[in-house]
């Protein structure tokens, strides 16, 4: 499976695809929207994972590309940020995120989310 991380900063990328190896998860990233919708439509991912807060496109206006694309309207896509208001939540759901956490993302509560939208097998990652 096929996961797209669309993220600004490179060490949490390189954080986020530690902590979700032991899947057989194929990881491809993108440094900001704009870059994270074209590599989006260029391999189907199974799953987006992506920063809000970025430079060019935010993880919202990506989140509404996404569900625009007829192509990839149904892929999950799960939103991080820094940003811990209601109404932060509230535009993630109405842009039609499939989840929403927090950052410094828990583990635990990270591979849960991903294991529930990639509808993968109940047990930990391997080596975890």
């Amino acid at each position: 499976m096929k996961v797209l991380i669309v993220e600004d900063t490179k060490t949490i990328t390189n954080l986020l695809q530690v902590y979700l190896m032991g899947w057989g998860l194929q990881f491809f990233d993108a440094g900001n929207g704009t870059q994270g919708l074209a590599k989006a439509r260029e391999m189907k991912p199974d799953l987006i994972i992506s920063d809000v807060q970025m430079p060019e496109m935010d993880g919202f206006a990506l989140c509404a590309a996404i569900r625009a694309d007829s192509a990839l309207h149904a892929t999950p896509f799960l939103l991080l940020t820094s940003l811990k208001d209601d109404a932060s939540r509230q535009r993630g759901r109405l842009v039609g995120a499939s989840a929403f956490l927090n950052k410094p993302v828990s583990v635990d509560e990270l591979r849960e989310r991903v294991r529930e939208l990639l509808k993968l097998p109940m047990k930990t990652p391997a080596g975890r």
